[in-house]
């Protein structure tokens, strides 16, 4: 089980997360939008994408079953990318 500021470290840290909640899989990728300059973030948690635009908006926007990451971070398990 990993903490929501361990979350935020590793996403600090790589430009991919991914993860296992449930029995479905996601991931959380920064990659740099040329058209807005700036880096967005993909979300991405069985069939549905989202893409958000601040770290903060990873925490807090509700795409995995209907809640927030920082919601539910006691039921995320890190994998590897």
């Amino acid at each position: 089980m990993k903490s929501v500021m361990e979350i935020q470290k590793e996403l600090q840290n790589a430009f991919c997360v991914a993860f296992i909640c449930g029995e479905k899989d996601g991931y959380i990728d920064c990659c740099y939008s040329d058209e807005l300059k700036k880096y967005i973030y993909h979300l991405r948690y069985g069939t549905d994408e989202y893409d958000v635009t601040g770290e903060n908006e990873v925490f807090t926007f509700p795409f995995i079953n209907g809640k927030s990451l920082s919601e539910i971070y006691a039921d995320v398990e890190i994998q590897p990318c």
